[in-house]
């Protein structure tokens, strides 16, 4: 499918999004700068020491990074070797990355310990989609704040009224599909079928992964029910950029899919220290200031987000004064024992 991609390559953080031909977006990555070369990442080769083994599965191996990988295989491996491996599914929650054995010619020499070894050859963000568009700067920038607040709101309206609501455990995502208020002309089968694409949109665009079950509204008509599964499942194709496994719906109109795990959820890739996430905010809210304006910037920040920017750990001072000039103050805030951090306040005096 065809889509517009937005690139916002903010200091300390790094953010893409796919938009499809409505300019609706439907998949989102964010890298923090404090986590760069810190996790696996999708279909790279890494060099990782054989831990421990998994039981009859396969064995834990640690790449390094924290988490050991999982590594599914009957071949065999001896104990603290060094072996090559493939990332299958990258790490979220607390779970670490699912990996596969990398070919590997017996001339390359192992390495003494963990390490990278080669990034992938193929953008997997970019999978099955032709760029019929890229745009950056402040449009990019707009566009992909709204498709974080999207990914991380527990219900979405639908075009011609109704709405799905999404809600996740750590076994499985349930989703909801409720007409009320629908304007739109048409049966519940015109509801369910744009609630299967709006439901694919969502599970793409939040990186969801693993079983997920949509209440759809009760129909009677096998074929019905038929025609809205098939939906589903090419519009999970079409976003996912793969095939997915979509089960006929059930006598109670629930539809379960199994989605492969890939790259992490968006959620894991927002979930930091909260004084991380309010400075990384604020200087995002300073570079888009001072590209609207020579005046100077003040900002205001809690006082443990303006302690971690005081730590400089990512080096965001000199990248930011490059881009717009050392032209911001930045004033620390008490706030509420009880009160977490918030959205920073910046603005330009007059």
């Amino acid at each position: 499918m065809k889509a517009t991609l937005c690139i916002d390559d903010a200091v300390g953080e790094y953010r893409r999004a796919l938009l499809d031909e409505h300019r609706r977006p439907f998949r989102l990555e964010i890298e923090r700068w404090s986590e760069r070369g810190a996790r696996a990442k999708l279909d790279e080769i890494r060099w990782g020491r054989a831990r421990a083994r998994m039981g009859a599965r396969g064995w834990f191996v640690d790449l390094g990074l924290g988490a050991d990988g999982l590594l599914e295989t009957k071949a065999t491996i001896t104990e603290g070797a060094m072996i090559p491996v493939r990332v299958k599914s990258e790490a979220w929650a607390d779970k670490g990355p699912l990996l596969s054995l990398a070919d590997m010619p017996v001339s390359v020499a192992r390495p003494e310990r963990a390490t990278l070894h080669e990034s992938p050859g193929d953008d997997a963000f970019l999978a099955g989609v032709s760029i019929a568009n890229t745009i950056t700067g402040p449009e990019a920038r707009r566009a992909i704040d709204f498709s974080v607040g999207e990914a991380t709101s527990p219900s979405v309206e639908m075009p011609g009224g109704g709405r799905i609501s999404l809600g996740a455990t750590r076994a499985l995502m349930a989703i909801d599909v409720d007409g009320a208020g629908r304007t739109a002309k048409g049966s519940d089968v015109d509801l369910n079928l744009a609630a299967a694409d709006e439901c694919a949109r969502q599970i793409s665009l939040r990186g969801a992964g693993g079983l997920v079950v949509v209440d759809f509204v009760s129909m009677d008509r096998r074929e019905d029910q038929a025609a809205v599964v098939a939906r589903f499942r090419q519009a999970l194709a079409d976003r996912l950029g793969r095939a997915s496994k979509v089960l006929d719906m059930s006598s109670l109109g629930l539809c379960e899919a199994a989605i492969a795990r890939r790259a992490r959820p968006v959620a894991d890739a927002l979930a930091c220290p909260p004084e991380e996430r309010e400075a990384l905010d604020a200087l995002r809210l300073i570079e888009t200031e001072g590209l609207g304006g020579p005046q100077r910037i003040e900002a205001a920040l809690s006082r443990s987000a303006a302690a971690w920017l005081e730590r400089e750990a990512i080096g965001w001072q000199k990248a930011l004064a490059d881009r717009i000039g050392a032209r911001w103050t930045i004033r620390a805030e008490d706030r509420a024992s009880n009160q977490p951090p918030s959205q920073p306040k910046v603005w330009r005096p007059t």
